[in-house]
C-alpha cells in the first residue's frame, strides 16, 4: 500500500513539473478559442488546468499596450498567436498581462507601451529588438535566437516580452548557467523570469497599470 501511494505521488509530482514548462492553451487566460502559439491537443493540455488555470501573482496587473503592424509580415493569425503568449509569458509567472490593440499607423498610445514588428529593426541595424521608451519599442517579425531547453512557440513573441521586459524596468540576464532559459537574457528563445525579477517587474507594472485590478485574466489581442 505505502508503495503505491509513494507511486502515485511521484507521478503527480512528474506531471506538475513537466507542465511548468508547457504553454498553457489562451482560452485559459483570455477566454479565446485554440493555444498559446497555435499549441493545442497532447501538448497544450500537458500544461494546461484549463478553467483552473491562475496568474502567477495577484492583483494581475493590466497594462495597455498599443502594436503598431503597418510594416510587419507577420500574417495576422500569427500575430494574433504571438500576442497571445506574450501574455501568457507575463501572465503566467509575473501576474502583469497586456490589453492589446493593433494599429497601421504611428500614433502613440496616451498610457501604457507601443510596440512596433517591423521586418529589420532600423536602428542599430541587426538588432533582433530595442527598448527606446515605452513608447517606441521595436521587435523583429523573425527574429534570430540561439536555443533553449523550454523555447517558446513564437519567436516575436520572445522578443516582444523581452523589450516589454525592458519597460517594466528589467535589465538583462547574461552571465549565468540559467541565462539561456531566462527572458532577460540577450538573444535566446527562452522565457523564465527569476523572482526577484517578478517582484521587480510587479512594481513597475502596477504604475503603468489600469486601475482596476479585480479581472484576472487577460482580454483577447485585438488584431486587425
Amino acid at each position: 500500500m505505502n508503495a503505491i501511494r509513494i507511486g502515485a505521488v511521484l507521478i503527480l509530482l512528474s506531471i506538475a513539473l513537466q507542465g511548468q514548462h508547457t504553454p498553457t492553451p489562451a482560452s485559459a487566460i483570455s477566454g479565446t478559442a485554440g493555444g498559446i502559439g497555435g499549441v493545442s491537443g497532447s501538448a497544450g493540455a500537458a500544461g494546461s488546468t484549463g478553467t483552473g488555470a491562475v496568474p502567477g501573482q495577484t492583483p494581475v496587473y493590466r497594462i495597455n499596450l498599443r502594436v503598431h503592424i503597418g510594416h510587419t509580415t507577420l500574417p495576422v493569425a500569427d500575430l494574433r498567436s504571438l500576442l497571445e503568449e506574450i501574455n501568457f509569458i507575463w501572465w503566467s509567472q509575473a501576474g502583469v498581462c497586456f490589453e492589446i490593440t493593433s494599429t497601421k499607423d504611428d500614433t502613440m498610445a496616451p498610457d501604457g507601451f507601443d510596440i512596433r514588428f517591423v521586418p529589420d529593426v532600423p536602428d542599430p541595424p541587426g538588432a533582433n529588438g530595442v527598448y527606446k521608451g515605452d513608447h517606441n519599442i521595436w521587435s523583429r517579425d523573425y527574429p534570430n535566437l540561439a536555443p533553449a531547453s523550454h523555447p517558446v512557440t513564437h519567436r516575436a513573441a520572445r522578443t516582444g516580452a523581452h523589450e516589454l521586459g525592458h519597460g517594466l524596468r528589467l535589465s538583462h540576464y547574461n552571465g549565468y548557467a540559467d541565462s539561456a532559459d531566462s527572458l532577460m537574457s540577450s538573444g535566446t528563445l527562452g522565457w523564465h523570469l527569476r523572482n526577484f525579477q517578478i517582484q521587480e517587474a510587479r512594481t513597475r507594472a502596477q504604475q503603468k497599470a489600469i486601475p482596476d485590478t479585480t479581472p484576472t485574466n487577460c482580454g483577447a489581442p485585438q488584431v486587425n
